[in-house]
């Protein structure tokens, strides 16, 4: 269980700081940039995020 939400918070982290990042880009930019590189970048972030925090089993 404590995996499943140390996993969950990673996604989490990623989700805010990928919106973070998006939110002081030019308007312009925001626009040009597809939902679906940001929904990537997201998951991609977040895997990594939790797969440091899962460390190795034991």
């Amino acid at each position: 269980m404590d995996r499943l939400l140390r996993a969950a918070g990673g996604f989490a982290l990623a989700f805010l700081l990928v919106l973070g990042i998006v939110a002081v880009l030019p308007r312009a930019v925001q626009h040009a940039v597809p939902h679906a590189v940001i929904g990537g970048a997201v998951l991609v972030l977040g895997a990594v995020g939790a797969r440091r925090a899962s460390g190795r089993p034991r």
